[in-house]
């Protein structure tokens, strides 16, 4: 009887530290395509960077060009 509980819980130890396991990789996973793929907001900052940027550059080279 005994042998049987020190088995069994063997075997718990060992299905917890394999779906321990488990749920690191899913994180893992799911943070990686979290990276990949944009929120619908994450692109709108993007754009909005760009267009920003574009201007700013647009500003800097025109005030260039008048100096020059």
């Amino acid at each position: 009887m005994e042998k049987n509980l020190e088995n069994l819980q063997m075997q718990l130890n060992q299905f917890q530290k394999k779906y321990s396991k488990y749920l690191e990789e899913k994180e893992r996973i799911r943070k990686r395509q979290q990276d990949i793929h944009f929120t619908k907001k994450d692109k709108e900052i993007l754009i909005e960077s760009f267009v920003i940027g574009g201007v700013i550059e647009n500003l800097v080279t025109r005030l260039f060009s008048k100096l020059l």
